[in-house]
């Protein structure tokens, strides 16, 4: 299986977050930006694609893009998308959760009103927050799994790497929410996962360098190695 992407971590991270945490072996192709704003950059994936945009996932002669396809895709080779459709249906709820908490992530870091709108921001993750860890407490399989007790799954890998991306962007705002952390880090310490995100395989930066945050690694959060 290949990965194809920017040299950051962005759309393609809950992919290579659940691919780390079961040890499954991947390939990873980094396409650089100014390869990427030449004359050949979308071409080629126009070839294998609707509209030639990154991410793109090649598994042998096949070849799937749109972010959100490709982790179903990669969470149900892996066995990290539930046994029954109401456990994937709640696997979905929560991804699609944490997707919209990045999407507004993305709105904030690619404006480059950034710092009239950062306090914005914050009050309404607060408010965001507050009501995911009431549905977390509500709904949970146990303290540090959204879906499975005792076991991972796309879920647990999006919602992970959204609350990570809150870190950088608004300080602190994570501390008030202590069982929304506690499952956070409880992931990124999981076996598989804690030795990438401590090591030198993960991007530094958590998108590219033309937005007005997070496309410089002091943007970016960075597990201390152990």
């Amino acid at each position: 299986m290949k990965l194809i992407y920017f040299p950051v971590r962005g759309r393609m991270e809950p992919a290579r977050l659940m691919l780390e945490l079961v040890g499954a072996r991947y390939e990873l192709e980094t396409i650089p930006l100014e390869l990427w704003s030449g004359p050949e950059g979308k071409e080629r994936m126009l070839r294998c694609t609707p509209f030639g945009q990154l991410p793109v996932l090649q598994d042998g002669e096949f070849f799937l893009s749109q972010s959100q396809a490709i982790n179903r895709y990669v969470a149900r080779k892996l066995n990290l998308y539930g046994n029954t459709p109401e456990e994937s249906a709640r696997i979905d709820e929560i991804a699609e959760t944490a997707n919209e908490i990045l999407h507004d992530i993305g709105l904030v870091c690619w404006n480059p009103l950034l710092h009239e709108i950062r306090a914005e921001h914050r009050v309404l993750t607060s408010r965001k927050l507050e009501l995911l860890e009431k549905h977390f407490l509500r709904t949970s399989a146990d303290a540090e799994h959204w879906v499975l007790p005792g076991r991972y799954t796309l879920a647990d890998a999006t919602m992970a790497f959204a609350l990570e991306s809150i870190w950088p962007l608004q300080p602190g705002l994570l501390e008030d929410f202590p069982k929304l952390r506690h499952a956070m880090t409880a992931f990124f310490a999981a076996d598989g996962v804690r030795s990438y995100v401590r090591g030198d395989r993960r991007f530094r930066t958590w998108t590219t360098p033309g937005a007005a945050f997070g496309g410089k690694p002091e943007e970016t959060h960075h597990w201390a190695a152990d």
